[in-house]
């Protein structure tokens, strides 16, 4: 009975956000229809219009006619996978593609993402917010410009970003109605899953996913292992990996000539040997501190300990390793190719045009003596200052900080994502506006939740509630809207 009364208040809930009124439906379609349009403002772009997107849309045309190997591994192949699929179902209604025909199918695709994006921060807000200031947040976010501009180019970081969006809606629904029920944690661990199959930036979704998964224990208070059990297996862990880490400075010589094989030309690059290195001292002071945890017991009888050493976690990972797998099967099977392309696209992304030469060369040295070290730092202060603007910047510190107040939770599931992007992006000499996508979403959501806690405090002391709300519109929307005349 308890069961059925529960689930009636879950429908109540999902009614109460999106049948109750008509301008839901109506505003959520609208924005929709605004996305797709403004973005389809596409006038005589070049095939191609941006240095990747021969790549993503050759390697899917390839896996499209037959060649399930995708031979190009410095991304996943979850995004051509995707525009192959749509490029067959095409081929049956025009079986005479051409090279225009399958670029505009790619880029099509990107602006639905986009879309897609915008709609999903809709109903993000319509959950904990007024439908009227959700309305804002799809707005602002059609007129960001980073999202505008780059929706009409092929880039695997579009797709990233609305998967990215779609675990934090996800998030978000798991939160709002208060159901820790295992198939949202599947849900959640897929949708990671797929988002790195786009491209292995979304990887830092994962603290936030074991985040939501320890929380999905302590609610549930289920596979926790008993303190006696968890201490020998703390120990245990502990030890194998301060011995493994042992190992590897012991026969760091003949490991790394293992990794020859891993590289792309047969040269061993400087960053495989401070990975290496830093793998080394990363498990031996994770096995220090296990063993330490495991030796004391008022830390092990913790009932957190409990929760975050649980083994249901390995099936939260099963799980997305499953997702990454369905989308991106060949990046496993051919594992050697692509960690060497992995391993050159980290080298490119940490010291940028420097990762085409060898660490002794010359080149190499004078790019690397001419990098600056606070470029990355102020290209995203400007970028995020050019899509919302200063007033924008202080709304959503002010909306995160209440939306802790309500529910900490939730915020820190976001903001563990959030504080990973921005600081690998700040540790990054390559930059690029599309690293940035999946920061606006995020950032419109805490704006909206600020404006709503401003004019609730307004309305409580003037009348003019309406003046209040327009006030407060115009003050968040005059910077993007001037974006977009001056463009």
């Amino acid at each position: 009975m308890r069961e059925i009364k529960h689930k009636r208040l879950i429908l109540f809930n999902f009614k109460k956000y999106f049948n109750n009124t008509f301008i839901l439906y109506s505003v959520s379609t609208i924005c929709i229809i605004l996305i797709v349009l403004s973005i389809l403002k596409n006038p005589d772009q070049n095939i191609p219009a941006h240095p990747d997107e021969p790549n993503v849309v050759e390697t899917a045309i390839r896996i499209s006619d037959g060649s399930f190997n995708p031979e190009f591994f410095r991304y996943p192949s979850g995004h051509m996978n995707i525009l192959a699929i749509i490029y067959k179902v095409s081929g049956y209604f025009n079986p005479e593609q051409t090279k225009e025909d399958y670029y505009f199918i790619a880029r099509a695709f990107s602006r639905l993402c986009i879309a897609g994006i915008s709609a999903m921060v809709f109903i993000i807000c319509s959950m904990n917010m007024s439908s009227y200031f959700s309305i804002l947040a799809s707005v602002l976010t059609i007129l960001s410009t980073t999202l505008y501009t780059n929706a009409n180019f092929v880039l695997v970081d579009i797709p990233m970003a609305l998967f990215i969006t779609l675990f934090f809606f996800i998030v978000t629904t798991l939160y709002s109605n208060n159901v820790w029920q295992l198939k949202y944690i599947i849900l959640l661990a897929f949708i990671t899953g797929v988002a790195i199959s786009m491209k292995y930036t979304a990887a830092l979704l994962i603290p936030s996913l074991i985040f939501v998964s320890v929380e999905y224990v302590h609610k549930q208070k289920k596979n926790i292992i008993p303190i006696i059990q968890l201490k020998k297996g703390l120990l245990i862990i502990g030890n194998s990996l301060f011995i493994i880490s042992i190992i590897t400075i012991i026969m760091q010589e003949a490991l790394l000539e293992y990794f020859t094989g891993f590289t792309t030309d047969g040269i061993l690059e400087i960053e495989y040997i401070r990975t290496l290195s830093n793998f080394s001292s990363l498990i031996m002071i994770a096995g220090i501190l296990l063993i330490i945890f495991s030796l004391r017991d008022k830390l092990v009888k913790n009932e957190w300990v409990g929760f975050i050493f649980s083994p249901f976690h390995i099936f939260t990972i099963f799980i997305l390793i499953i997702g990454f797998a369905i989308f991106s099967p060949f990046t496993l099977i051919e594992y050697k190719k692509s960690f060497a392309d992995f391993m050159y696209e980290y080298r490119h992304m940490k010291i940028g045009s420097a990762a085409q030469y060898h660490h002794l060369s010359d080149e190499y040295k004078n790019i690397i003596s001419n990098l600056s070290s606070t470029a990355s730092g102020i290209f995203y202060m400007n970028l995020i200052y050019r899509n919302l603007g200063i007033i924008g910047i202080i709304i959503s510190i002010y909306g995160f900080y209440h939306m802790y107040l309500r529910n900490p939770a939730y915020s820190i599931t976001i903001l563990i994502y959030l504080v990973l992007l921005l600081f690998t992006l700040l540790t990054w000499k390559n930059y690029a506006v599309r690293y940035a996508f999946s920061i606006f979403p995020i950032m419109i959501v805490f704006i909206t939740h600020g404006l709503l806690i401003i004019y609730q405090k307004l309305s409580q002391k003037y009348s003019y509630r309406y003046s209040i709300a327009i006030f407060l519109y115009i003050i968040v929307l005059i910077h993007p809207i001037s974006n977009l005349i001056n463009q």
